[in-house]
């Protein structure tokens, strides 16, 4: 049985809509760069979002700041709970240069180096072993590094080693039961490789 660890988040981003469950809002939808986040609303922030929506305020496309907990299990899961929602300006400048070393090995804009390729597993089986969260964190390392240039991310069917899921392929190399904690290295190599 896994265990489970909270921690607080904060996500600016813009509104993309919500998904109803009966008559209850229940998730909202926001982008960050090339990032997608579909975030489970707590009562708080569900009034927040009401009072915009009703107000007027809130228009598809809106930057908005979503803040609340999070739980990554042992498993490789994240769970998103939002407990607060406002509007917000857009970003006044483009993020600050990367200073990670992951980041420090990107190609920078002239270089000849095409966009890295990841293919991620979306079937059942893989999803069932991880591939969703192995999705998200890929997506949330892409983002945080400011690498949407130079890494392409992209869910795919079934690639036949259901039972050795999560599958990834990394520019056209297989890997097999990957975790979440391991994809910062695997790009990493792979972005020093080109």
């Amino acid at each position: 049985m896994g265990c489970s660890h909270a921690t607080s988040f904060c996500i600016v981003g813009q509104f993309r809509g919500y998904e109803l469950k009966g008559h209850k809002i229940r998730y909202i939808h926001l982008c960050q760069l090339e990032a997608e986040y579909r975030l489970k609303l707590g009562s708080e922030a569900r009034d927040d979002l009401l009072r915009a929506a009703l107000a007027g305020d809130l228009q598809i496309g809106d930057w908005v700041e979503v803040s609340g907990l999070q739980e990554d299990s042992s498993k490789g899961g994240r769970k998103r709970k939002a407990h607060r929602l406002c509007r917000c300006a857009p970003p006044a400048s483009p993020p600050p240069e990367p200073t990670t070393a992951l980041a420090a090995a990107a190609p920078r804009a002239g270089d000849n180096r095409g966009k890295m390729k990841v293919l991620v597993c979306q079937k059942s089986s893989c999803c069932k072993r991880g591939g969703k969260a192995v999705m998200q964190q890929l997506q949330q390392l892409v983002c945080d590094r400011h690498l949407s240039d130079q890494v392409t991310i992209k869910g795919t069917g079934c690639m036949g080693k259901c039972s050795k899921g999560p599958v990834i392929v990394i520019d056209k190399t297989h890997y097999r039961q990957v975790r979440p904690r391991l994809l910062p290295s695997l790009i990493a190599q792979h972005i020093d490789n080109s």
